[in-house]
């Protein structure tokens, strides 16, 4: 579920940039400076305008989403950004420029959501699968099954970044889903459901118990027993959702599932007279 950086270019833009690719073949050697598209020009692709008050040149094109215009470009002395120094940038920062308008202050430019950043530094977080338990730990048929598996504590990271914006990534678990193993449909739970006998709202009751192939074939309670099953395999999985913000309101980043697998075995009460 990655989300991408900046701005992301539709499909059709794709057509755009192969009928460009074939344009600036046929032009010659098109390159792209801070003050416009430069056509059968030698050389690589440089920037020499400079920020007032600064001896740093504008030399990286970035994106942003302004709340005025949406999705636009801006000159900045700093990455992150297409590098225009770099002449295998010039077909993505032509496309660029075609494609959306200028950000409306370039002096000020506006702060980069650092989505990508802030999705890998999510996906690096040690995002612990379940640790399953069981209440009681055989099961018995047609009465409640309760499985445990305290839900961990937020993780979070916070630091400053080169163009100095402050970065926040949080993820937490945000629902637990049980698989009980015996058909019934895989089910949601928020985390705090999941903490057991006699707090804990996941529980399930099996219909059947589960036995060795000898014994449900020899024994004569073998016809009790699942069909095919020694045990019932359980799947407990943890969905962290993970969110991020720069001196703002929280921006969702999406999920990572993290599983485990046990077995349960599930035996039966018979009552007998005497």
């Amino acid at each position: 579920m990655a989300r991408i950086a900046g701005v992301v270019l539709a499909a059709p833009l794709l057509v755009l940039l192969a009928a460009l690719g074939v344009a600036s073949a046929a032009d010659g050697e098109c390159v792209t400076t801070p003050t416009g598209i430069e056509c059968g020009y030698g050389g690589s692709s440089t920037s020499t305008t400079v920020v007032p008050g600064t001896s740093l040149p504008l030399r990286y094109l970035g994106t942003s989403t302004h709340p005025d215009t949406g999705p636009c470009w801006y000159w900045s002395t700093s990455p992150p950004g297409l590098d225009s120094w770099d002449p295998a940038n010039d077909q993505a920062i032509i496309l660029t420029r075609f494609a959306l308008p200028e950000c409306p202050t370039r002096e000020t430019p506006p702060t980069v959501i650092h989505t990508s950043t802030a999705w890998e530094i999510f996906r690096s977080f040690p995002l612990g699968a379940p640790d399953i338990s069981f209440d009681p730990p055989v099961g018995i048929t047609n009465l409640p099954s309760f499985v445990a598996s305290p839900p961990p504590d937020p993780l979070s990271h916070t630091e400053v970044l080169p163009d100095g914006t402050v970065l926040e990534v949080r993820a937490e678990v945000r629902a637990a889903w049980v698989e009980w193993g015996d058909g019934s449909p895989e089910i949601p739970y928020p985390p705090e459901a999941l903490r057991g006998h006699p707090h804990g709202t996941a529980t399930h009751a099996y219909a059947l118990k589960t036995c060795p192939p000898a014994y449900r074939t020899d024994h004569p309670s073998g016809g009790n027993c699942h069909p095919t099953l020694p045990s019932y395999v359980v799947r407990v999985t943890y969905e962290w959702a993970g969110r991020f913000r720069q001196g703002g309101a929280w921006i969702d980043l999406g999920t990572i599932d993290r599983r485990s697998v046990v077995r349960y075995d599930v035996d039966e009460v018979v009552g007998v007279l005497r």
